[in-house]
């Protein structure tokens, strides 16, 4: 492998720009050149260590390879090559210039979009259901049907171009029936909790009715903004196993109902009352379609995507072009004139107004300037301007008086809150619980009590306010300060941090061991306070039962700081749990290393012992 000013040589490929690292892998974007001047952007997939040497990780690495290179349609991402290259397994990617659909939901929401309009949504997930539908029918060589089932469709994994085009992602966990190769463990889940299907919380046997599920729970969160299902894994599990889905119509009562009709069926509990097939599913919303918004301008998305990241683009010297027909558009979705700034969040109501609008045609000739209303009268017959404008104050004074002298069961019961932060990903709590990472957008029921919020982010002072039920703002923008550096008090001293003692590795001398909240600090000022961020982060993650997500953090820890004993301990005590020796052995052992006093590290000799496992 060699180096160059501004790339790194793989092989026949040039890594260009590091883009992401999980827990199990490292992606970047790189170059291929085909001929002299003739090349193209592919993104590679490296398998890190230890999981290079994992057995059992890498044939799941090699089935992702085998699916995806046998898998070429325009709604899927293509999987061109795969091998070893100094040791070092990898997949050679279709490069998408884009977002995935969580990063597009995220912004449309800081733009004022609580979701996004009825034909959009409908549009995206036809393309998603396209690419599915080519995947569940793929066959082998010998012309029997692989099986194979994608079994994490989520708004991380897919992808939405800057043109507008749809990509599904991430077949990594996918199953297929390949010949000679075992299925997936029985008993074993995987995937991302919040999109299950109800046989997918039972690790039963799955099929394409599965991914049909899982489609029209995306398409649930992109009509509504929420999920079918909110809140911890065993709550959600639970719930989606018995079917007890929040109707959309809670979330949107303007929705339309022959739509959440279709998505009620895709969303049914027996895999036997949904659709039988993708293309089914796609070919209900395609009609849904040509039936409520047959003129919906195909370019939309492209030019929403524009209008969302309209920075990025210009940084990479792409500056969009957005019609003003489309800015018109936006403002139709956000309830105003023009579109709306992050500043100002739009009612949850009037993005479907939409549906009204998209009989219109889109172009870009100006809409023509109505006439000044004017005091002379009009044609026989017709009303005066001057009573319209009668009637008009007489109905704002009529909803005045009702808002104030109507029952409390008639006043609206929730305010919207939205906390931002600066920097992102601090933890939220509302009167002292989780209540997710900012930017989030808060419910805040009607009432006389008032309520805590706190903002929390390791490195930055705590931030708290208290806000009253009576009159909440419509946003909280924080700029949250750093913590000055200050020396650890001495163990002496009475009150001082519990378990305070020089952790080998740690930068500028010793550092307390993180004991409670106050030695949490004192430990990741004196080390890497963005190591101790991605800890945060994963043991929220592991909270809410997204282990994968939890172990990618806890590996970033280590790479920002690789002698944290707490990310040693994290990752020590998910290995004994997942039945994952090696890495289980690994990190407790690495963990005695750094703190043999430490307060679990009897836990780690009783498994190193081949006693009890880490709790």
């Amino acid at each position: 492998m060699t180096t160059g000013a501004h790339t790194t040589r793989f092989g026949k490929y040039e890594l260009q720009e590091r883009l992401g690292a999980g827990g199990m892998a490292v992606v970047h974007r790189a170059r291929f050149t085909l001929a002299p001047g003739v090349s193209r952007a592919v993104v590679i997939k490296r398998v890190r260590d230890p999981y290079a040497q994992d057995p059992a990780f890498v044939e799941m690495f090699l089935n992702e390879a085998r699916i995806s290179m046998g898998l070429s349609h325009g709604n899927i991402v293509q999987v061109f090559d795969f091998g070893q290259e100094e040791g070092e397994y990898f997949l050679a990617m279709e490069w998408v210039d884009g977002q995935p659909l969580s990063h597009l939901l995220k912004r449309s929401r800081l733009k004022g979009l609580a979701h996004l309009p009825a034909p959009l949504a409908v549009g995206l997930v036809v393309e998603v259901c396209k690419g599915l539908h080519h995947a569940h029918t793929r066959r082998d060589e010998e012309g029997r049907p692989l099986g194979l089932v994608h079994r994490d469709v989520s708004p991380d994994n897919v992808l939405v171009s800057y043109e507008g085009e749809v990509k599904l992602a991430d077949f990594g966990i996918a199953k297929a029936q390949l010949s000679g190769r075992p299925e997936t463990q029985v008993g074993v889940v995987r995937g991302k909790y919040l999109y299950f299907s109800p046989e997918q919380t039972r690790a039963e046997p799955l099929d394409a009715r599965s991914d049909v599920y899982t489609a029209g729970v995306v398409l649930f969160e992109l009509l509504t903004g929420r999920r079918p299902v909110e809140g911890d894994a065993h709550a959600v599990m639970d719930r989606i196993a018995r079917g007890l889905l929040t109707p959309a119509h809670q979330y949107v009562p303007e929705l339309d109902p022959a739509l959440a009709s279709l998505m009620s069926r895709a969303l049914a509990l027996r895999r036997d009352d949904r659709f039988t097939s993708a293309e089914d599913f796609q070919r209900a919303l395609s009609e849904w379609l040509a039936n409520r918004a047959p003129l919906f301008p195909s370019s939309t998305l492209r030019h929403l995507m524009g209008w969302l990241f309209e920075e990025e683009l210009k940084l990479a010297g792409q500056e969009p072009r957005i019609p003003a027909s489309f800015l018109r558009q936006v403002g139709i979705w956000t309830g105003e004139d023009g579109p709306r700034g992050p500043e100002e969040p739009a009612s949850a109501s009037s993005v479907h107004r939409a549906l009204e609008s998209t009989e219109q045609v889109e172009t870009e000739a100006v809409a023509p300037v109505a006439p000044v209303a004017s005091a002379e009268p009009g044609p026989r017959g017709s009303v005066p301007v001057w009573v319209w404008g009668a009637l008009v104050a007489v109905a704002v004074v009529a909803w005045g008086v009702w808002r104030v002298a109507a029952p409390e069961s008639l006043v609206p019961a929730v305010h919207k809150l939205q906390v931002v932060t600066t920097p992102p990903g601090a933890e939220v709590r509302w009167d002292g619980l989780p209540a997710g990472m900012s930017p989030t957008v808060l419910e805040v029921p009607s009432g006389p009590a008032s309520h805590r919020l706190e903002l929390l982010f390791v490195g930055y002072q705590p931030w708290t306010t208290t806000v009253s039920a009576s009159a909440v703002p419509e946003r909280v923008q924080v700029a949250l300060e750093r913590l000055r550096p200050e020396p650890p008090p001495s163990p002496s001293v009475p009150g001082g941090v519990k378990g305070e003692e020089s952790v080998p590795g740690s930068k500028g001398g010793p550092a307390p061991a993180p004991r409670g909240k106050k030695g949490f600090v004192y430990y990741w000022n004196d080390r890497h306070p963005e190591a101790g961020g991605s800890y945060l982060v994963g043991m929220n993650q592991l909270r809410r039962g997204n282990t994968m997500q939890a172990r990618s953090e806890f590996k970033r820890c280590l790479e920002l700081d690789e002698a944290s004993v707490l990310c040693h301990l994290a990752l020590g005590r998910m290995g004994a749990r997942a039945g994952q020796a090696k890495e289980a052995r690994e990190h407790y052992q690495r963990y005695l290393e750094l703190e043999p006093q430490g307060d679990d590290a009897a836990e780690a000799r009783r498994y190193l012992s081949g006693g009890k496992k880490g709790r």
